[in-house]
């Protein structure tokens, strides 16, 4: 199995296109896109440039903060220093800036630009694909 992780690149798992967010969107329009979505998280871009990510907890910690989503943009609880990977990358490099920096969802860029979105789920999928000594349940 290893051997066959090493030889996938990220832009084969990642999905595309994005759904994502500007940093003027309201903490409300990120509540409704998440629910929507059945996201967790988002990408917030500028230009096709990563300047932030923004989870549900982001928007829970709010609402007990007594914020009023409506009017509190993103840009004021996003995440500003955003891991990312790019599409070339090797999953298992992936995998371990997913470990080291404990988190659920990494975009992907090419040139610096916002290409794709990859998560825990989508690698978890690939490593069930890819052992064959684990039964696929129908």
């Amino acid at each position: 199995m290893i051997e066959k992780l090493k030889s996938i690149k990220i832009a084969e798992i990642m999905t595309r296109p994005v759904i994502c967010a500007s940093p003027d969107s309201s903490a409300y329009d990120i509540l409704t896109k998440l629910n929507s979505t059945h996201f967790s998280g988002l990408p917030v871009v500028e230009d096709h440039i990563v300047v932030g990510i923004v989870s549900e907890k982001d928007v829970l910690l709010l609402v007990l903060q007594g914020k009023n989503l409506k009017t509190t943009p993103v840009s004021e609880f996003m995440t500003r220093d955003v891991v990312t990977a790019d599409q070339d990358c090797a999953i298992l490099p992936l995998l371990k800036a997913f470990l080291d920096n404990q988190v659920l969802r990494l975009p992907v860029t090419h040139e610096g630009k916002l290409v794709g979105i990859v998560t825990r789920h989508d690698l978890l999928k690939l490593i069930i694909d890819s052992t064959p000594e684990f039964p696929v349940i129908s």
